[in-house]
């Protein structure tokens, strides 16, 4: 990004730094374009990391630990295909193509593969500078056009030497480079934070609420200690049979999978309209898509207004309105409603319908 087309320069830029940058290719700021070590992917030894272009992961631009491989051919005399730290990896063909990948000194000792391409930083360049160039839209352009072929895509080393990149002096690469690397370590640790609270989250939810066919649960406030109440669904929630009378449009359909209001590509007329039901603050629906998680479908309660959904939801209505909070979380736990649904659905085709009849006869602690 330029302040204007005549003068390259970035737009944001740390003080004391007004020199315009260079603009030079690819080939005059990497040396030793050397194609990788060709082995069958059944020769592993498990001893050498032995880098391929599907154990670069997409995102993050680093290996992939758990599918890395290691050859079993003869090593000796192979140092040629050693990574040192600053070489950048370029994919030159097939789906990948174009990938990178900036070698790391904590990656330990790797070999690099047939498919790729591996270029030496030269001095007076800073390995991460450049590796973050090819994460931006104008090398994935340059992808996108010099890889075409009559077969599948690809990109040479002589192709890749001639991409033209934007330059600053070395000082202000390394201030480049630091920053960016700063915010992929934060968000690195960011993301971990995120597992990690996904997890305490799966933990809690599947132990804070009785198994089934039991009265307390596993975790639970130190001040209360009496058993739970065990009840049946009929004493909670009714079978609701409210179709909608256009009171709601089309605006106020709501989506019972991701929960929202959605608009309809196809416009519906009035008289379809009213074979909706009426889905309230509070009510659940039942969606019987089996999914990862939900073996047998699962119930969702509406919880951003009144609305309509398809008539092929089944829709419930608490008998009373207390602590729909609760049962938000309550109904939608499958370590404890899979039981009631096994007794309560029969599988179709591609999902499972629930008898109304005999889910309200099922009991709940």
């Amino acid at each position: 990004m330029t302040k204007s087309d005549d003068k390259r320069v970035p737009t944001l830029r740390f003080k004391g730094f007004t020199d315009e940058w260079e603009q030079r290719k690819l080939g005059d700021v990497l040396s030793k374009f050397d194609y990788g070590l060709n082995s069958a992917s059944s020769d592993y030894d498990g001893k050498n990391k032995y880098l391929r272009i599907t154990d670069i992961d997409e995102q993050t631009h680093r290996f992939n630990l758990d599918n890395l491989t290691s050859p079993k051919v003869d090593l000796k005399n192979k140092d040629n295909y050693i990574l040192h730290p600053g070489d950048i990896v370029f994919a030159r063909t097939g789906a990948s193509v174009g990938k990178t990948y900036k070698y790391r000194e904590d990656d330990g000792r790797v070999y690099f593969a047939g498919f790729l391409i591996r270029g030496r930083i030269n001095k007076n360049f800073d390995a991460s500078f450049i590796f973050d160039t090819t994460l931006l839209p104008k090398y994935s352009n340059f992808v996108k056009i010099t890889s075409i072929r009559s077969g599948q895509p690809g990109i040479n080393s002589e192709e890749y030497k001639k991409y033209v990149i934007n330059i600053p002096t070395i000082n202000e690469q390394k201030y480049i480079s630091k920053l960016i690397t700063n915010l992929e370590e934060l968000i690195t640790l960011q993301q971990r934070k995120v597992k990690l609270l996904e997890l305490f989250r799966k933990a809690i939810h599947n132990n804070i609420f009785p198994e089934y066919g039991k009265e307390t649960p596993v975790i639970r406030h130190k001040k209360f200690t009496n058993k739970w109440n065990v009840v049946k669904f009929n004493t909670i929630y009714k079978k609701s049979t409210e179709k909608n009378d256009l009171t709601y449009g089309e605006d106020k359909i709501i989506s019972v999978a991701k929960m929202y209001f959605k608009q309809e590509k196809n416009k519906s007329s009035q008289d379809y309209l009213k074979t909706y039901n009426v889905f309230k603050i509070g009510d659940i629906a039942f969606e019987g898509n089996r999914s990862k998680g939900f073996s047998h479908g699962r119930f969702v309660q509406n919880t951003i207004g009144n609305g309509i959904v398809s008539h092929v939801f089944d829709v419930f209505t608490p008998i009373k309105k207390d602590n729909l909070k609760y049962w938000k979380y309550a109904i939608h736990n499958e370590h404890v409603m899979k039981y009631v649904l096994v007794k309560s659905t029969t599988k179709a085709t591609m999902m499972n319908n629930l008898s109304s009849k005999d889910f309200l006869k099922q009991s709940i602690a």
